[in-house]
Order: C-alpha cells, then sequence, then structure tokens
C-alpha cells in the first residue's frame, strides 16, 4: 500500500502533460450508486468495466448527495431531509486473463451537510421546483420512513462503516470490440441498521456487463449492465420490502483527445417496496455526466454529478469524484 500511495503522488505530479501511450487510456463507467438513505441500503452494484486487467486495480470514490423528498398516502409517510457523505475504495484483482475477485469496502456520514443553500438557488436560478425544501431550515437532519407495519427515524448526525461487498467475475467473451463478463455478488450485514448505515441483511446478485468499442472512426467506447438482487429480511425496509430487484445502466464514453474524456450514463432500478409511495415504490432513474483526465498510462480522474431524473426516486443531486488506478 506504501508503494501504491508513493505512485499516486508521483504520477498526479502529470496532471498537465500529455500521455506517451494512447492504447493504455482507461475506459471505465461512472462509478454512480443511488445513495438515497433506503436504496443505499441494498446490494444495487454500480456499472463497471467488463474487461478484466490481471494484477490489482484499484479504484478510490467520494459521494456528497442531497435530500429532500415529502411524499405520504393514506397510510404511508417518506419524510427524508440532509445530506449522505460516502467514501469507497473498490479493489480488484485480475487473477488471471478470465478470472477476477473484488471487494467493495464504504463509509457513511448522514448529517445536515452544508450544500443546502447552493441547491436553493441553483433551483431559484432555473426557476424549478423544490418541492417545499425551500420553506424549511438549511442544513438539518431528518430521515423518516412511516411504513404500513414500522416506523422509522434518524435525526442526528451519525457516521460509520457500511455493508460491504465481495463479487466473483468471468469474462466469458474478449474480442477487440467487445468484451461480456458475468459476476456474482455478496453484500455483508456489518452496516448499523439503526444508524441507517447497513439493511442489518445480507444480499446475494448476479450481473451481466458488456463493454466495447465503436467499430468506425467515432472515438467512442460504452458499457452496460443489467443484473438481478435478492434481498435479505431488513428490519429498516420492513414487510413492505421486494425480495426481488433488477437494476440496468449504460455509459457511454467520448474521447476528446489523449486525456480528456465527456461521459453520459443511465442508471436505473426497480422499486424498493411495495409502496403507494413514488419515491420508494417506483422505478428509480439518474442520469450522470462526467469529466475523465487521464493521469498518465495507469491513473485516471473522474469528476461527475448525478441527478434524478425520476424525480425523489434518488438524491436531488449527487457530486461525485473517482480516482482508478490499472496495472
Amino acid at each position: 500500500m506504501v508503494r501504491l500511495l508513493r505512485r499516486l503522488t508521483s504520477n498526479c505530479a502529470l496532471l498537465l502533460l500529455p500521455l506517451t501511450v494512447s492504447g493504455e487510456v482507461i475506459h471505465e463507467p461512472l462509478w454512480v450508486e443511488n445513495i438515497s438513505p433506503l436504496a443505499q441500503l441494498v446490494a444495487l452494484p454500480s456499472q463497471r468495466s467488463a474487461d478484466i486487467k490481471q494484477g490489482l486495480s484499484v479504484s478510490l470514490h467520494t459521494d456528497i448527495a442531497t435530500h429532500f423528498v415529502s411524499q405520504a398516502s393514506e397510510r404511508e409517510r417518506v419524510f427524508f431531509d440532509g445530506e449522505t457523505q460516502k467514501h469507497s475504495v473498490n479493489l480488484r484483482w485480475g487473477l488471471s486473463p478470465e478470472w477476477e475477485l473484488s471487494a467493495h469496502l464504504s463509509s457513511i456520514k448522514h448529517d445536515g451537510g452544508f450544500v443546502d443553500a447552493y441547491v436553493n438557488r441553483w433551483h431559484d436560478f432555473f426557476g424549478m421546483s423544490d418541492g417545499g425544501r425551500s420553506t424549511l431550515p438549511e442544513d438539518q437532519i431528518r430521515f423518516q420512513f412511516d411504513g404500513i407495519e414500522e416506523q422509522s427515524l434518524l435525526d442526528r448526525a451519525v457516521s460509520g462503516q457500511s455493508d460491504s461487498m465481495l463479487e466473483l467475475s468471468y469474462v466469458a467473451e474478449r474480442q477487440q470490440a467487445l468484451q461480456i463478463a458475468y459476476a456474482v455478488g455478496y453484500k455483508t450485514s456489518n452496516g448499523s441498521s439503526e444508524q441507517w448505515l447497513g439493511s442489518g441483511a445480507d444480499d446475494l446478485y448476479g450481473v451481466a456487463r458488456f463493454s466495447g468499442a465503436h467499430q468506425g472512426d467515432l472515438p467512442l467506447y460504452w458499457h452496460g449492465q443489467f443484473g438481478v438482487t435478492r434481498v435479505g429480511e431488513s428490519a429498516l425496509l420492513g414487510a413492505q420490502q421486494k425480495d426481488w430487484l433488477w437494476f440496468t445502466g449504460l455509459s457511454a464514453e467520448w474521447l476528446l483527445n489523449d486525456r480528456w474524456s465527456l461521459i453520459a450514463q443511465l442508471d436505473s432500478h426497480s422499486a424498493l417496496l411495495k409502496s403507494e409511495v413514488d419515491a420508494v415504490g417506483e422505478t428509480a432513474g439518474m442520469l450522470s455526466l462526467g469529466l475523465r483526465r487521464q493521469l498518465g498510462r495507469q491513473w485516471a480522474l473522474d469528476v461527475s454529478f448525478a441527478e434524478d431524473i425520476v424525480v425523489e426516486s434518488a438524491p436531488d443531486i449527487i457530486f461525485q469524484a473517482s480516482l482508478h488506478f490499472r496495472p
């Protein structure tokens, strides 16, 4: 790890220098997760490349998400007002050209945050509806879910380790313009459900991933995935939780040159609960836009944001940054 940190320091100095080998450009989808207070409890893995590199690959990632949801039916209520910061590391061991083992570790902080004023100004500038968030005090935290048979409330700042994930991948097809991989994953229950840091249950998932390049002259690379998750019984999600969820996504990367690229991405998953409240009872959808800077032949830095294109199914906005190392 010390050697890796030394290499990180030395390679960051290459930020303003051109790449020497364009063939070593890193192609990955954006790291996007739905970190809405309830959705982040479930194993809904981010998109990633279907290709495998032998050796150790590392991705470091940070999210800052702001939440505001206020919805109710005759028997249920969802109220989310606050901010979530999530810091993650993904370690990928390429055991062979076909097999890979990966581990996803993360920590979460829920609190009142500091971005409410900026989000309110954003809504005012574009004349967009804010759902009533500007009428409440800024930078407070209250996550409340009143289900048919249970009630859950978080009204104080908390932080700690969230649930971890392990995944085993197999590359079934590797051509110059197309890679196909299949993976199975397991989410642990080491995060505290009382503090909304974990679901309190183990999840299993299976996913198919696809990566490719445009076969013509366009500098276009794409990735996609489709998978299903078997959700463990969570006291926080309650009796209304669904046992099976699907998730999917599609990402497109346009190379501007050998150092810079633009990325657009869609991510979606099925409703978490059998609920009359849209925020947890309807399909979720997120649109992400990002900029990637190649820092060298083995390093890349992403800066991006994600919006809830299916309103209130995900955080209002997520600010994201990722640092990638590939052997």
